[in-house]
């Protein structure tokens, strides 16, 4: 009897953990906020980690340095070492760091007009990327490049009226990046208008005049003959004298035109 409980008791030993392969280590996964962790897949000292509630456990390894590595879809593979004690238990706490892959950019395009630096919106204003025409701006200027970077790019605008020029953004990885370009006109070709303020019995009259939709304001010379330049448009240009009735033109002028004409005042009625 004696002999059967010692060999129960040895056997019993032997299928205990030895002290120097039964430690545990713990392992807890912090995924980027937009991109929830799918697919999983960790290993410490070259065995399989299972899942306990939020963290991942691996049991049964050897004491000293454990190498672990863990990859999920859509982060980059990330590898750790810790130090587990013998019999003991080690956790370790491994943020994930999302594959490198394009980001997005929205923006808006603008111009100042008028003295006041009022802002506008700019349409149909060509985005490039790389060489390739990637956007164009809406009514209200405003675009957006779907994919882009990561990291620093340049983007090129052009477009009827505005200055060519390059704007850099600095996009996030998977992330967006917003930016607003206050665009420069480019070189207008102007229109003149030119002519003579007469009153009705054909004298020189020293006017004012007004164009409202550029903001101008003039007068004419001693001689009656004033000049200016505008840009392309349709413009109403009022003169007035002092003694005589006001008078309002409308003229439409093409870039490069030249338009010419008389002005007739007639005296106010006493």
């Amino acid at each position: 009897m004696t002999l059967v409980l010692a060999l129960l008791s040895t056997s019993a030993l032997a299928a205990e953990p030895s002290p120097e392969t039964s430690g545990t280590v713990w392992i807890t996964l912090r995924p980027h906020p937009s991109l929830p962790l799918k697919s999983p897949r960790i290993q410490a000292g070259g065995k399989e980690a299972i899942a306990a509630g939020e963290a991942f456990r691996v049991e049964g390894l050897a004491s000293g340095q454990v190498a672990i590595t863990a990859s999920a879809e859509g982060y980059q593979p990330v590898e750790r070492k810790v130090l587990v004690p013998p019999g003991g238990q080690a956790s370790v706490f491994l943020p994930l760091e999302r594959i490198p892959g394009p980001g997005t950019v929205k923006g808006r395009l603008l111009w100042e007009q008028g003295n006041e630096g009022t802002k506008v919106p700019v349409a149909d204003i060509e985005v490039q990327l790389g060489g390739q025409v990637v956007a164009r701006s809406d009514a209200d200027g405003y675009f957006v490049v779907p994919e882009a970077g990561p990291g620093p790019v340049t983007l090129k605008l052009a477009g009827t009226g505005v200055r060519p020029q390059e704007e850099v953004v600095v996009v996030p990885s998977h992330g967006e990046a917003s930016v607003e370009v206050i665009l420069q006109k480019g070189s207008e070709v102007r229109a003149w208008i030119r002519g003579r303020v007469r009153s009705t019995q054909g004298r020189p009259v020293l006017a004012t005049l007004r164009v409202e939709e550029a903001r101008l304001r003039a007068r004419t010379r001693a001689t009656g003959d004033f000049e200016f330049r505008l840009p392309a448009g349709r413009y109403h240009v009022t003169f007035e004298a002092r003694g005589y009735v006001p008078q309002t033109k409308v003229v439409d002028v093409g870039a490069g035109d030249q338009a010419l004409f008389y002005v007739d005042l007639s005296p106010l009625e006493n």
